[in-house]
């Protein structure tokens, strides 16, 4: 990618110094936040765009967002809100932290509830998952655009599928019964990162270890608590993003020589909030997370609402 202008700037503020500019990628224009180490580096940028007429970018920009909870009670409008977000950001990749699909069917919490029973249904499930991800993916489609690369992590409600199936391999069948393939993860994702050994798959990305959520004990449960970003540091000694609690937290650890390590808690994408979680929802942060500028694990990290993007791209 190139800046071929500077639209306005250089802003300082809260620490973050940057300039709006005009960037093309070969194909199409479009507006971008471009972030600097200080003043004076964005200050340069003008030097150098007029000697050259371009600046040459290479920086790493992602999107990373969990628990989308897509579930047929719910209206799957706020996946095409974010489809609408990533068209126009343009990430390098996107990384989906796990439970975008609710799997409600499969819960294990009411199945004594004949009202529960009656209105939940497996295939509705798996279509109201699969349109989420239609959505996500609709206009870079349409457009004929190269979409970002898109990484995928199983979280627990997904896991809901295998867990049924172990409890009882006759249910089992692509065709007739339930099966982990009609979340068809092939189809939506690059990489796709199942669960190992019972619990999440790490893996790392430009130095940032991502899961759905990281274990810890004997027992390997999921760290949390108030300092949950915190221990997600304590426990993997290098940058880490996860997502499961449906809270938002973020540590930084600035280090010498080292270029420091960020934890970070991604909250949820949910759209309605949950009878069963009582006074919990209003602990719950609804959005995604842009991460700016990744190298060797630290970023510049942009906190973007679900309110903030149905009112930028709501009806």
């Amino acid at each position: 990618m190139k800046v071929v202008q500077i639209l306005s700037g250089p802003y300082d503020t809260q620490g973050l110094v940057w300039n709006v500019c005009l960037v093309h990628d070969g194909d199409s224009y479009w507006e971008e936040e471009i972030y600097y180490e200080s003043m004076r580096e964005a200050i340069g940028d003008f030097d150098d765009l007029r000697n050259q007429g371009f600046i040459e970018l290479d920086v790493t920009t992602a999107v990373v967002f969990s628990c989308g909870h897509s579930d047929p009670q719910t209206s799957n409008e706020r996946f095409t809100w974010l489809g609408k977000f990533l068209y126009d950001i343009k990430p390098d990749y996107v990384v989906d932290l796990g439970d975008g699909a609710d799997m409600r069917s499969l819960n294990s919490y009411d199945t004594r509830k004949p009202e529960a029973i009656v209105s939940q249904s497996y295939e509705k499930d798996i279509n109201h998952y699969n349109d989420s991800q239609e959505r996500l993916r609709h206009y870079f489609k349409v457009s004929k655009r190269k979409r970002p690369a898109w990484y995928g992590f199983e979280g627990n409600h997904e896991t809901r599928i295998k867990t049924a199936i172990g409890l009882d391999p006759r249910l089992e069948g692509s065709k007739y019964g339930i099966s982990f393939k009609h979340l068809q993860t092939n189809r939506w994702f690059d990489e796709y990162h199942e669960y190992e050994h019972g619990a999440p798959k790490i893996h790392n990305y430009d130095g940032v270890d991502y899961a759905h959520f990281v274990g810890a004990g004997n027992f390997g449960r999921a760290i949390s608590g108030t300092h949950h970003a915190y221990g997600l540091l304590q426990n993997r000694y290098r940058s880490c993003t996860v997502g499961h609690s449906h809270k938002r937290d973020v540590y930084f650890k600035d280090g010498a020589g080292t270029g420091g390590a960020i934890g970070l808690v991604a909250g949820c994408y949910k759209g309605a909030a949950e009878g069963w979680a009582g006074q919990a929802n209003s602990d719950w942060w609804k959005g995604v997370i842009v991460k700016r500028a990744i190298s060797a694990g630290v970023y510049e990290p942009q906190f973007v609402s679900l309110q903030a993007l149905r009112r930028e791209y709501g009806d």
